[in-house]
């Protein structure tokens, strides 16, 4: 491995008694100044016009950059799968590391660039190991057709979440020797998106084998200079410290296009105020161009600010320990909270739970759902839930409807999907339910808005379903999506959906696994109406260390049967089922079909403590008659015994 006197490349620039490192900037977002489309892949260019990426890196090397990144950021497989490239990531690699060399010649080193998987779209506060296999073999692929072809370092960069970098550096450092460049890429200052601090990160990383540790791209140059001025003492010694910012904050321009606030001037200005703390790997990221790296090696040649604080100034001393400053907001450990009551997880240990749906409205008319709930309470229920624009049809906002369910005295139980909030949404509508005081809530993916009732309407899905478990669960440790501190942890009760409605039912329960293992406390199934489907799957989910509440819907008609069994994802109806929906006169039909309803929670309670009963069309006296019926047989069961 590396030596600290083996991490300056061949090629620095020296100012003084300084010695700086100094990186290219832009690569995508110049070639798209240059007029190559946006939904081009920047790294197919390596293939299919190679002059022109040696053109950009000659251009860098001209400005004064004595390391040069090959063409690579997204050259992993996943990534150029979305550009019919998967099975050509070493050869899009090497051709990457062969233009590189050309364009830098004697003037500069070369880096192999890495970046996240998915450009670092993948949000959750831990890898589960399937996750963390298929990272692994994805890295080793791009890391071996980088070190073939013959690179000077490694610089790994964008990560916003140091669990993910740190599978990076393992795969880096198991084939190769060479230095290693780690840059994180917070989105808010002093805290990776996973929720380390950045102190803490940057000894981690240094534990695991990187030599140079930094920051680059989202904060831009004055967050980047932020975070760096937080972190006291800011050097071990070496001072091999890097910052790579973007050019300014990306916005929109009056004609449309994307562009990036501040200068060149500007950029140098605050990237010689990081010099003057101790960095000494300069370069620039997203919106940056040749001008801006000319700018900063300018101001570098020119500075004499010699009341600059400089490593040696901040007295580091080899192995001393780091602190990061301002960080007030954490949680603190131990903060006393009110006493809550108890969660509908520890009620179904003790006794039969009864959860049921009632559908928010699609009118401003809520009068029928306020009766429907009052009545379920007085029933029996336990708690009600609502769905989130089921089917993808507009409703009332359950969020709105939990509040009203409140003043009632109710305990809702809300349901979040993916398809409707970004990040941003999904963030501060969950944030507006806890400081409601709603804890129970059902994280599902949420059926395409090409369902519904707005067909044109876009569907978000930022995250999956278990994606969105894992932040969830990060909010009950008090960080938020982007890593930041919450001052306190959300205590949300998660709930998962399971459809046993698949042609491969190991399959999904290998899914469902997937999901308690990423933080649900409880599963919710769909509609079963079937008996033995209730006994495999309570068999199948036994070891999940998890209740399951069994879904129970009441029939009304036929056509409701023939509806629910061809044309709702998720819902199989047996034949025998049907059959009887069928010999039902239409008068009777709604009493068999709870009569069916009741055989079918008989079957469940054998199996399960917790029942969901689903309420059709707000006919709630359906749903109130099965939810006496279950505390009557439960009572006359308790007294029997």
């Amino acid at each position: 491995m590396a030596t600290k006197d083996q991490v300056w490349p061949a090629h620095s620039l020296q100012v003084g008694d300084r010695r700086y490192v100094i990186g290219d900037g832009a690569m995508a977002t110049y070639l798209h100044q240059r007029g190559v489309p946006i939904r081009v892949s920047a790294e197919a260019l390596n293939l299919s016009d190679p002059a022109l990426v040696e053109e950009v890196h000659r251009a860098y090397v001209q400005a004064g950059s004595t390391m040069i990144q090959t063409n690579t950021f997204a050259a992993n497989r996943r990534s150029l799968a979305r550009h019919g490239l998967a099975d050509r990531v070493q050869e899009v690699n090497q051709a990457a590391v062969a233009i590189a060399r050309k364009a830098a010649g004697q003037a500069a080193s070369v880096y192999g660039t890495i970046a996240p998987v998915e450009g670092g779209n993948r949000y959750g506060s831990a890898l589960l190991n399937e996750e963390r296999q298929q990272l692994q073999a994805f890295y080793e692929e791009q890391v071996e057709a980088l070190a073939a072809a013959g690179i000077d370092g490694w610089i790994l960069e964008t990560f916003p979440d140091l669990e993910e970098l740190l599978v990076a550096v393992e795969v880096v450092t198991a084939h190769s020797n060479l230095p290693i460049v780690a840059n994180l890429s917070p989105e808010e200052i002093g805290v990776t998106r996973d929720g380390v601090g950045l102190a803490e990160a940057f000894t981690a990383l240094r534990a695991a084998g990187v030599h140079v540790t930094g920051i680059n791209c989202r904060l831009g140059p004055y967050g980047i200079l932020r975070s760096f001025e937080q972190l006291l003492p800011l050097a071990d010694g070496s001072g091999q410290f890097a910052a790579m910012p973007n050019g300014g904050m990306l916005h929109k321009t009056d004609d449309g296009a994307l562009s990036y606030t501040g200068d060149e001037e500007n950029f140098a200005d605050i990237m010689l105020r990081m010099a003057n703390l101790g960095v000494t790997w300069l370069g620039g990221c997203c919106g940056t161009t040749p001008a801006h790296i000319r700018t900063l090696v300018s101001r570098l040649k020119t500075s004499t600010d010699e009341s600059a604080t400089t490593t040696a100034q901040l007295g580091a001393v080899e192995g001393r320990p780091w602190r990061v400053a301002n960080r007030d907001d954490k949680p603190t450990v131990g903060e006393i909270l009110p006493p809550t009551p108890q969660s509908l997880v520890e009620r179904v240990q003790t006794k039969t739970t009864i959860v049921v749906e009632l559908d928010p409205p699609k009118t401003l008319n809520c009068d029928k759902f306020l009766e429907g709930a009052r009545a379920l309470r007085d029933a029996g229920c336990d708690l009600i839930t609502m769905a989130d624009n089921s089917l993808g049809s507009v409703r009332v906002s359950n969020m709105a409807l939990a509040g009203m369910l409140q003043q009632e005295g109710i305990e809702p139980l809300v349901h979040v999907t993916c398809r409707d909030r970004n990040l941003i949404g999904q963030q501060s509508h969950l944030m507006g339910l806890s400081v409601m005081g709603v804890r129970h809530i059902l994280l599902i993916t949420g059926d395409p808005s090409r369902y519904g009732d707005l067909p044109g309407a876009s569907s978000v899905y930022d995250v999956s379903s278990i994606d969105l478990t894992k932040m969830v669960r990060r909010l009950n440790d008090g960080v938020g999506f982007s890593g930041k501190a919450l001052t306190r942890p959300a205590k949300f009760v998660i709930g998962t959906a399971f459809n046993p409605h698949v042609r491969n039912f190991d399959k999904a329960v290998e899914r469902l696994k997937r999901k308690v293992a990423a933080g649900a406390d409880y599963v919710m199934t769909q509609p079963v109406y079937d008996a033995a489907m209730m006994e495999r799957i309570a068999t199948a989910t036994l070891h999940l260390g998890v209740p399951v509440f069994i879904g129970i819907m009441p029939l009304t008609s036929l056509r409701n049967a023939e509806f629910l069994h061809y044309q709702v994802p998720g819902i199989t109806i047996p034949e025998l089922v049907l059959q009887q929906m069928r010999e039902a006169s239409p008068e009777s039909a709604q009493e068999v079909g709870l009569a069916i309803a009741r055989d079918l929670c008989d079957e469940a309670c054998q199996y399960f403590n917790g029942l969901y009963l689903v309420t059709p069309f707000l006919k709630y006296d359906m749903t109130v008659s099965l939810t006496k019926y279950i505390r009557a047989n439960t009572a006359a069961a308790v007294r029997s015994s």
